[in-house]
């Protein structure tokens, strides 16, 4: 699954409160030692088969299933367990194939529920025996409004008509809500589905169509017959967990090209198919690639990727087996809306999720805690993937962010290490965030550099052939590295996935000598315990390149030259914080324009992390800041404007903002004069990306021009729809709506509502939450519980509220919380209330968090910890650290 890490964008530039250098200390190396046992169904009743019919009935937001569940009893039991969430039973009965036919009939079983854990209990009032049965289920189901389980998303159809087609989304935990089921990732079984639904709509499922067949006395399953309705029989699926089936129906059209022996398809609403020519022609380019680098070609017969309306609040596209689910923006390239960040970011999307056909479908992760063996290698083929095919984007460097911000995650309270224990399914929402991801695809990185990219490839080929089908723990995958590795790599891996925390290198230099010693980056206390890491370092700048392993007892030391400037972490490759000595770091700033890119980003994180967190003055920060500002490369450039905007959140509601903006103002000037508000022929893709964040930030920075010029061009396109498309349109419609009055506001809320197009609308009602108006913030708040916005987009318009007014969006929510959830999946619901409060450092908003937390279920309650972590931080940044950087802009005007 694509999480979303932009939601908590303003959460994750924040940094740490004052810490004093890390405590000296013994610390040992983590040991691996077996998690708590889980809350998990019964392992006495396994099921092998699922034979599923559904009739959906969209109108009506219902369903009705059949299923005939083929199960092993193990040993002798008098029950049988399963999941189900939202079920009504009609009738269930349990067929012992022991018997003959004729022999017995089958037995009526009593039904038990248990709500809170989402369980059903079924007995027929003796014990079973070990042996075969098959369980028969009659039952009803919800479709949803929010995406969980089976729902329903709304569109206007190419004749302007509204239109409704449904899906299913299932991670972590919701195909109990689609069928009975053992809802678990460690059980995987076979699905055989058919579906009975008006005939003219398009089934999708993971395999492809076995046979259709219209029945003119066919039943919708709803008390009434209809002749138009038709069955359809899919191919049983592979041995898979339950997470991973898949189910729409709509109105589609279906483009594909066959790749090999694979029918490769993109299935969109009918009118949508020149949009999905990008993403098929992606998909085409990536599967034999991946079919060479897993060494097990890709095993089903058919891979579809379907896009559907609307939006997320956590995830942008699901890796189901064979059918690849993507909210439109993520799948579709429209020639008028559509930016060149998109089409990146399209393509991002399409490697993790084929990446997930090998690591997370064929081969699948036993149980949650080790979630990240799906997420993080996933991401980090993503970017291998994409750097392979379109290394002009430099998506190593991009990705960096992102790193950075799982590295602020890790070095504060609340943070887990990559393999977590996961207590229940309720839980396992927490681990869907940026250490799965962003750390996850970090250190694998990193252990790939350290072994080499071809052993390590042999480690994952071996991985995929030897589990195929089957279920995995973390260590399975460091065996066979280290099978075929003349360097062991389980013992580094163990430091960097069993504990949470990064690494701090310091660097210091005396004698002719460099010394490297390894603590711990610590943010707060809970962060500050020592730790060790046996961590991969590599040095430039000192003589000859030097690659060592840094510990916390084993310093690592050797000489250079005499003023030499070297270089930590070159080509920032390794998962940790750099720290320089003054004397080193006033050399490595004035080196910073020779620099590679990569380390020019290393430099720029690592002032502002270690200056936020009291390692280093943070106005170390603003003399890097006045070198960067002459950077080249638009990646550099981009990563240094939203370090400048972060800043500046911290600024919010203070006499030091105005004079921080003006330097911030001043050192974008220059980039901004080099790309200005226009494209020029033949510049690359980032340069344009680069030019819609120093616009967006400028604008923030109430720039003058800038804002004069957006209004100007906003009025042009009120006037003229067709004056501006893509990334120019958006650019221009964000700073717009941030300055908006009551008129402007009106004016957008218009363009939303008149909208047809189903990204284009969600973009538009997102920006009537971003004014800086606190009566127009009401206002949108308020229009996010009407019927007006789509389901989906109403709790993001929300969401944009609390950017800027984290305060109002939260108290907005607790006094509508039953209308609010009911629009939030359900197990992302804790998650998604806390973060809008994330960018509060009122302590009303401590007290309320802490009061909330303890009406939720308590492997929830880590979301509200990590929110009330960052509340803390931005506190202690305020108080201790913007005094220093206010007292160096009055010594350093213009």
């Amino acid at each position: 699954m694509k999480f979303i890490p932009v939601l908590v964008a303003a959460l994750l530039a924040l940094a740490a409160p004052a810490v004093a250098a890390t405590p000296a200390a013994k610390p040992q190396f983590v040991q691996p030692k077996p998690f708590p046992p889980h809350v998990a169904l019964p392992k006495d009743v396994v099921p092998e088969r699922y034979d599923i019919l559904i009739r959906p009935d969209a109108a009506h937001l219902k369903f009705s299933g059949q299923e005939k569940i083929r199960l092993t009893v193990k040993s002798t039991t008098d029950r049988i367990v399963l999941n189900a969430a939202d079920i009504t039973f009609d009738k269930v009965t349990l067929q012992d194939l022991k018997r003959a036919p004729g022999e017995g009939p089958e037995e009526t079983a009593k039904v038990t529920l248990d709500r809170d854990q989402q369980t059903a209990t079924f007995s027929v009032g003796h014990r079973l025996a070990a042996g075969q049965y098959v369980l028969s289920i009659a039952y009803t189901g919800v479709i949803y409004e929010q995406t969980s389980g089976l729902f329903a998303l709304d569109y206007t159809g190419e004749d302007g008509k509204k239109q409704r087609a449904i899906f299913t989304q299932f991670e972590n935990s919701d195909a109990r809500r689609f069928i009975p089921c053992w809802d678990e990732p460690g059980v995987k079984a076979v699905y055989a589905l058919k579906v009975t639904a008006p005939e003219g709509m398009m089934p999708v499922s993971n395999m492809p169509v076995a046979k259709q067949m219209t029945d003119t006395d066919q039943s919708d399953g709803h008390g009434h017959f209809n002749i138009n309705l038709q069955t359809t029989t899919f191919e049983p699926t592979p041995k898979m967990s339950s997470y991973l089936l898949f189910f729409a129906l709509g109105d589609f059209e279906r483009i594909h090209k066959q790749v090999g022996k694979t029918d490769v398809g993109v299935i969109v609403r009918k009118g949508k198919a020149a949009q999905a020519r990008f993403a098929l022609d992606a998909a085409a380019e990536i599967l034999p690639w991946y079919n060479d680098y897993f060494g097990v070609p890709y095993p089903l017969p058919k891979l579809d990727f379907i896009a559907g309306p609307g939006q997320s609040q956590v995830f942008s596209a699901m890796e189901n087996w064979g059918a690849i689910y993507y909210f439109d923006y993520a799948l579709l390239i429209d020639p008028k809306l559509s930016t060149e960040q998109d089409k990146q970011n399209v393509y991002v999307d399409i490697a993790h999720e084929m990446a997930h056909q090998w690591v997370g479908d064929l081969v699948t992760m036993a149980w949650w805690d080790d979630l990240w063996l799906n997420e993080g290698f996933a991401s980090w083929m993503e970017n291998k993937t994409t750097d392979h095919f379109h290394p002009e984007w430099k998506i190593w460097l991009q990705t960096k962010g992102g790193e950075q911000a799982a590295m602020r995650t890790d070095s504060r309270n609340g943070a887990h290490p990559v393999i977590t224990p996961i207590k229940d399914v309720f839980a396992a929402a927490n681990a869907f965030d940026n250490i799965t991801y962003q750390k996850g695809h970090a250190v694998i990185r990193m252990l790939e550099t350290y072994v080499g990219p071809d052993v390590f490839r042999q480690g994952v080929r071996n991985y995929i052939a030897h589990h195929a089908y089957g279920n995995t723990v973390t260590d399975d995958l460091w065996r066979e590295i280290d099978a075929v590795s003349p360097k062991k790599i389980a013992g580094i891996a163990h430091d960097f996935t069993l504990q949470a925390g990064a690494p701090l290198i310091s660097a210091s230099e005396a004698g002719g000598k460099l010394t490297l010693t390894q603590g711990r980056f610590g943010a707060d206390a809970a962060s500050k315990a020592p730790r060790a890491w046996r961590t991969p370092v590599a040095v430039t700048g000192a003589g000859a390149p030097w690659n060592t392993l840094v510990s916390a007892g084993a310093p690592a030391a050797r000489a250079v030259p005499a003023d030499a400037a070297p270089l930590v972490n070159a080509g920032q490759v390794g998962y940790f914080r750099s720290r320089y000595s003054p004397a080193l770091e006033t050399r490595i700033v004035a080196a910073f324009p020779g620099l590679a890119p990569e380390d020019q980003l290393g430099l720029i994180y690592d002032s502002r992390a270690l200056g936020e967190a009291g390692y280093a003055p943070l106005t170390d920060f603003m003399e890097v800041a006045r070198k960067a500002r002459d950077a080249q490369d638009p990646v550099v450039l981009r990563a240094f404007v939203n370090q400048l905007d972060a800043m500046d959140d911290n600024y919010k509601g203070l006499p030091g903002r105005t004079a921080f903006r003006a330097f911030a103002r001043a050192q974008l000037a220059p980039a901004f004069a080099r790309v200005g508000w226009d494209p020029r022929p033949g510049e690359s893709d980032n340069t344009a990306l680069l030019r819609r964040s120093l616009l967006n930030t400028l604008g923030k920075f109430d720039d003058p021009g800038v804002v004069a010029e957006a209004r100007k061009r906003f009025a042009g396109l009120v006037a003229n729809p067709d004056s501006l498309h893509g990334a120019a349109r958006l650019t221009v419609l964000s700073i717009v709506a941030s300055h908006a009055d009551a008129a402007t506001w009106e004016t957008l809320h218009a363009m939303a509502q008149a909208s047809k197009e189903s990204t284009d609308r969600s973009r538009l009602y997102g920006y009537l939450g971003y004014s800086e108006d606190p009566a127009l913030a009401d206002k949108a708040l308020a229009l996010a519980l009407t019927k007006e916005p789509p389901p989906t987009d109403a709790p993001i318009l929300i969401s944009r509220v609390s950017e800027t007014f984290p305060d109002k969006a939260f108290d907005f929510v607790m006094a509508h919380r039953a209308q609010v959830e009911a629009l939030v999946e359900p197990t992302s619901r804790t998650i998604y209330f806390a973060r809008l409060a994330g960018g509060s450092v009122s302590p009303d908003v401590v007290g309320k968090l802490k009061a909330y937390a303890q009406t939720v279920p308590a492997s929830a309650r880590p979301a509200v910890t990590r929110t009330l972590a960052t509340i803390a931080f931005r506190q202690d940044i305020i108080k201790n650290r913007l005094p220093q950087v206010d007292r160096w802009l009055a010594a350093h005007p213009g």
